[in-house]
């Protein structure tokens, strides 16, 4: 299986085409060793037809044989000295030509024998016309192994210099996973080092991460185009084998983690994979080890640092990234028998005593130049210190044996800058249980809590599960750990801490049980679990068991239940730092007065009263507010609202940059298997999409929405699906008002019956927008909508003054959207009555208007009308349209169904299909797909 590096194949397939037809062209290709450069090179020789390779590969044991490399690619080659080897070379070369071109490929140049090296580069110098292709991959084309003449023929003028980086993320997640043999529980085969096991809990690396790798979703590194090659032998099944699973893509979470770990390196990311299932890769309460594929060169640079580097290396460790050097060297003490402990008078490093500008030893400094120049340490500004690479970290770890890593904790606890580091450090050096450092653990997990660390908290109450002696209180933390980290939004971590056995008795446990199935949208057993759990009402966790069974309530769409249980909720003397009954409440219809300013509540509350402007200030300040309270459910809801207030508020460019937010939120809720929260997520895409005109696109949220609302049978996640089905035009639309993440489908609804003319129906439906709140914009709809409709009834006069009230209420309200529409429907009763200039500039203003929000349809019904009035385009006579027929024609390329265009336009299904019919006949073709490739040729596909 070969993953990207598109870019790099089609350079290097280039070389290959360019050296065909001559000259000689060179070539080389750089990257750190594992990074796939000999894959990438076979991928496109595998690619050519009719070329011959010359090949060889430097090897580490045979880099001072004399033409080794040479003897490789052209065996009957003889000669003592470079040139006599190199002019023998070209001869050959030039002989192999004359049939079709020649690759000269040189692999692992950095392990090629000096003269080989010379020998090449005599000949690179001396190909003028032949079509060659002079290949090289090495770990650094300036590695001053390489003769100087050879570096600058490979990196100067005319030379193709490709740098291979590692996998992205995305690229990672592609790979086959290979899970080890027999791997239960996601443990490591004994050749991958361990996890460890600290008091019986799965081991972290204290003091350098929190929860030991970056947050989930976050990349690191390069994201650029990758390489993997991977294959399973003839024969092999998988599951019985250990080979490649038939999952096509690795989850997002094991990606990121796998990515953060080896830096998306090939090599090092197929051994992790063969050695974890993804579910360990994924979990961050299992510390990773360095991979085999690293650990023996990490091995290497080890050996050639002296022992006081190698005890800084291993305080490094232990502290992780970002720590100075004078805490890695009070550490570094630590370890009996170095020379640091040993106070040497001579550095075991450089041999010589090393003194300072005032005539001081200065050990630790030379101890970390010996490091740095080993290729391990890195130091940066204030004489901090971090890893080279992130598996180099995992690998010094792994090489402490356990005494030494219990006494280097010990020492990092005594310098720790914050009490969570030094209880994590002490946890690390136990033995065995310690119940006085497991209650200090679980004390401290509850400041944690009450600042929000939901998930440094249950990282905290881990340890001291661990750390234990009693079953029932390993038990209860682990419980406490679950409930906080369902609280911080992370189901799927959850999940896998809710497969762990727990024997928990206690009600308490139901009710995180039932959270965690509420979460993942198993709706049935959240009830009976969140029911059973409140069946005790014990007073600690009541109002949370309440304050869950509203939101069950409100996703079967029961809001005066919901209500009630959000209600119960708040009446309950205990509240968690985490709950938001009133959120809601709001959003089951209750006011909810009492909700704190800024809250999601109050949003709510506003958008109802069609006070959108100020609800999209709360929404934006309260979307802030939740990321640092640690509160994700809440935030990605506060940011679909935000997307459905800027459309209501007529901010449509805003609104399309929310709706890719919300579609990020989308993503995020999924990554953390918040399911329960999709339906909502995915409807809240919809609107702000439409109005720009790109309807598959909100489709296939409705479609998304609908699918997920019928697995978890949500009654709420239905409704809100054919809501914004109402909001594309297609389907049933519903005559009641929109949810509070779906924009009210009643105003389409109206223009949709007065377009077919059913203006009775549209009467009934305009009657019920009088709850559509009393603010300016929403007054200013009615008024338009009521012009409509004695437009259609031929009544120009009472529609004029209605149009003329709705273009003053909407500029008073600021909604521009709206103040556009009312110009375009303007626009059009002027042109019907005979004053075409008047109308012209209406709808030229409505048109500038529309543009600038980006809503398409919109100008492409403008341009009907200014049409109409005789501004007809060039392209219209060309494809010998009428202005209708235009119109028409580029709102099907566009993608729209035809209920959707004759709303657009305002007129019937049947008279849109009569004029697709005459575009077909006029321009000679029968399907949409050639319609809008015919526009496209004209330049006016939109």
């Amino acid at each position: 299986m070969f993953v990207g590096r598109e870019a790099e194949l089609d350079l290097l397939r280039a070389e290959l085409r360019l050296s065909a037809a001559g000259p000689a062209r060179r070539a080389v290709v750089e990257g750190p060793e594992g990074i796939g450069k000999t894959a990438l090179i076979r991928q496109a020789l595998g690619d050519a037809s009719k070329v011959r390779t010359l090949a060889a590969c430097g090897d580490a044991g045979e880099r001072h044989l004399r033409y080794g490399i040479v003897r490789q690619l052209l065996p009957d080659v003889a000669g003592d000295d470079p040139w006599t080897v190199g002019q023998a070379m070209c001869e050959a070369i030039r002989r192999s030509q004359a049939d079709g071109p020649v690759v000269v490929l040189v692999d692992d140049a950095q392990w090629a024998d000096r003269p080989s090296l010379r020998a090449l580069c005599y000949t690179v110098r001396r190909l003028g016309g032949e079509r060659v292709l002079v290949l090289v991959a090495c770990r650094d084309a300036d590695d001053p192994w390489l003769p100087v003449g050879l570096r600058r023929l490979l990196t100067g003028d005319g030379a193709c210099r490709i740098s291979l980086q590692g996998l992205s993320v995305a690229e990672l997640a592609r790979l086959p996973e290979r899970a080890p043999e027999g791997a239960t529980g996601g443990r490591p085969p004994k050749d991958m080092g361990s996890p460890g096991k600290a008091a019986g809990t799965r081991r972290r690396l204290p003091g350098g991460e929190k929860n030991g790798e970056p947050p989930p979703g976050e990349e690191s590194g390069r994201a650029g185009p990758a390489l993997m090659v991977l294959s399973r032998g003839p024969g092999a099944t998988g599951a019985s084998t250990g080979q490649a699973s038939a999952r096509e893509t690795l989850p997002p979470r094991a990606a990121a983690r796998l990515h953060a770990h080896t830096l998306g390196n090939p090599l090092h990311a197929r051994a992790m994979l063969a050695a974890f299932p993804a579910s360990v890769l994924a979990d961050p309460g299992v510390r990773l080890p360095a991979p085999v594929t690293y650990a023996a060169t990490f091995t290497r640079r080890l050996r050639s640092c002296g022992p006081r580097a190698r005890a800084l290396i291993a305080a490094c460790a232990v502290l992780g990234d970002g720590c100075t050097l004078y805490e890695a060297a009070t550490v570094a003490r630590a370890m009996a028998g170095t020379a640091a402990r040993a106070g040497a008078d001579h550095s075991p490093e450089t041999g010589a005593r090393t003194e300072g500008a005032t005539g001081a030893r200065t050990p630790e400094l030379d101890a970390l130049e010996n490091a740095v120049e080993a290729g391990v340490l890195v130091e940066e500004a204030g004489r901090a210190i971090r890893f080279r690479e992130p598996l180099g970290r995992a690998a010094a770890y792994d090489a402490l044996g356990a005494g030494t890593r219990a006494r280097l904790h010990l020492a990092a606890a005594r310098i720790a800058g914050d009490t969570g580091a030094e209880l994590r450090h002490r946890a690390a050096a136990a033995s065995g249980p310690d119940e006085g450092l497991a209650e200090e653990l679980a004390w401290y997990a509850a400041k944690e809590a009450q600042h929000g660390l939901w998930h440094e908290a249950a990282t905290h109450l881990e340890l001291a599960a661990g750390l234990t002696h009693s079953a029932g209180r390993r038990d209860e933390l682990r419980t406490a750990a679950l409930e906080h980290v369902l609280v911080g939004g992370d189901v799927v971590r959850a999940a896998q801490l809710a497969a762990s056995p727990n024997a928990d008795p206690r009600p308490v446990r139901r009710y995180v049980l039932g959270r965690l199935a509420l979460a993942e949208g198993r709706l049935e057993d959240a009830g009976r679990l969140l029911e059973e759990a409140w069946s005790h009402r014990e007073t600690s966790y009541a109002a949370d068991v309440a304050e869950r069974l509203a939101w069950l309530r409100l996703l079967g769409d029961d809001r005066p239940e919901a209500a009630r249980w959000a209600r119960l909720a708040l009446d309950q003397p205990i509240q968690s730092p985490a709950a938001r009954p009133y959120d809601v409440l709001a959003l089951a219809g209750d006011p909810c007065p009492q909700a704190p300013p800024g809250s999601l509540a109050e949003a709510v509350r506003l958008l109802r009263e069609d006070e959108v402007g100020p609800a999209r200030e709360v929404l934006d300040r309260a979307a802030g507010e939740l990321a640092e309270a640690g509160l994700p459910c809440h935030r990605l809801l506060a940011l679909a609202l935000l997307a459905v207030a800027e459309y209501r508020d007529g901010r449509w460019d805003d609104a399309v940059e929310r709706a890719e937010r919300a579609e990020r939120a989308v993503a995020e809720a999924a990554g953390l298997g918040q399911r329960w929260l999709l339906p909502c997520l995915e409807v809240a895409c919809v609107a702000p999409l439409a109005a720009r005109g790109e309807h598959d696109r909100a489709l296939a949220h409705v479609t998304a929405a609908r699918e997920e609302a019928g697995r978890q049978r949500s009654v709420l996640g239905e409704t809100q699906a054919d809501l914004a089905m109402a909001v594309l035009g297609a389907g049933a639309a519903p005559p009641t008002a929109g949810d509070a993440f779906v924009p009210d489908p009643r105003p389409q609804l109206v223009e949709t019956f007065v377009a077919e003319g059913a203006l009775q129906e549209a009467q009934v439906v305009l009657d019920g927008l009088a709850d559509a709140g009393d603010g300016p914009r929403a007054r200013a709809q009615r008024a338009r909508l009521e012009g409509l409709l004695f437009a259609a009834r031929n009544v120009p006069a009472a529609a004029e003054e209605r149009f003329t009230a709705a273009l003053e209420l909407a500029g008073d309200a600021g909604c521009r959207m709206e103040e556009a529409r009312v110009l375009l429907d303007l626009g059009r009763l002027l042109r019907r009555t005979g004053r075409r200039r008047l109308a012209a500039e209406r709808l030229q203003a409505a048109r500038a208007d529309f543009a600038g929000l980006g809503a398409r349809p919109m100008v492409a019904r403008c341009a009907q009308e200014l049409e109409a009035c005789g501004l007809e385009p060039a392209v219209t006579a060309r494809l010998g349209l009428t202005p209708q027929e235009f119109s028409t024609a580029t709102l099907v390329a566009d993608g729209l169904t035809n209920r959707q265009i004759a709303r657009e336009l305002l007129i019937s299904v049947k008279t849109v299909e009569y004029h697709i019919g005459k575009i077909y006949t006029k321009l000679g073709i029968g399907s949409r797909v050639a319609l809008a490739a015919r526009l496209a040729a004209y330049g006016e596909n939109p």
